[in-house]
């Protein structure tokens, strides 16, 4: 029997292959339009960003947002920042508090906090001389290491302050932005701080970060027009 209806299910999906196909709809892709929260986390928003000095018609670095997943049971938000060799992936929160970081994902190594860092406070809060800090245990995990050494955790401190408010003109716009420095630091088992990382970002409401903390600069967004003179 099955030797029969083999060929037959055969035949059958090669005349339905060759059947005169009929019009409808196709598959499509839309680009995302926006509008954006004030944090925002919307799916399919996108960034492009470039190093400072960099001509606009080298390749971009670009971040996207691919969307809600679930990480030991909670649904976090996944950014995916890809170009220029670099592969990384956040996973966030937006809660009423603001903004928590859970886990950052590159090849060989995975970061979670425990608990979350809160990059940002709650929304239509942030104003010049605001902080806030926190605690967390960084909780590196290195899968392709030997079971001994795939292992480890970092005690670490951090603290945000609002520095200043200004208006920025870059490649993708002009934007009202609020200048954000923040230090991270490691600590030893007696408490000492092992180590010690300054870093400032640019932040616009209902935009995104304009200025990474690795000094990359907006040069364009699916949801922002482009500026004159530009294709």
């Amino acid at each position: 029997m099955l030797r029969v209806l083999g060929p037959l299910i055969l035949a059958s999906l090669l005349l339905f292959a060759c059947a005169p196909a009929t019009e409808g709809e196709r598959v499509s892709v839309e680009e995302f339009t926006g509008p954006l929260s004030y944090y925002p986390r919307e799916t399919g928003a996108a960034w492009e960003y470039l190093p400072d000095n960099a001509r606009l018609d080298e390749t971009p670095i670009v971040q996207r947002v691919e969307g809600p997943t679930v990480i030991d049971g909670d649904v976090w938000i996944s950014w995916h920042m890809t170009g220029r060799g670099l592969d990384v992936s956040w996973f966030r929160q937006y809660r009423s508090a603001g903004v928590f970081l859970k886990r950052e994902q590159r090849p060989g190594t995975i970061i979670t906090f425990d608990p979350p860092i809160q990059e940002f406070p709650t929304e239509n809060s942030l104003r010049v001389g605001l902080t806030w800090n926190g605690v967390t245990t960084a909780k590196l995990f290195f899968p392709d290491a030997t079971a001994d050494n795939q292992r480890r955790e970092i005690q670490t401190e951090y603290r945000y302050t609002v520095v200043d408010r200004r208006s920025v003109t870059l490649a993708a716009g002009t934007f009202e932005v609020f200048v954000i420095n923040f230090i991270t630091r490691t600590v030893g088992d007696q408490g000492e701080t092992t180590d010690e990382f300054r870093q400032e970002l640019w932040f616009s409401p209902f935009v995104g970060e304009v200025r990474t903390e690795n000094d990359f600069f907006l040069v364009g967004a699916n949801f922002l027009e482009k500026p004159e003179g530009q294709n």
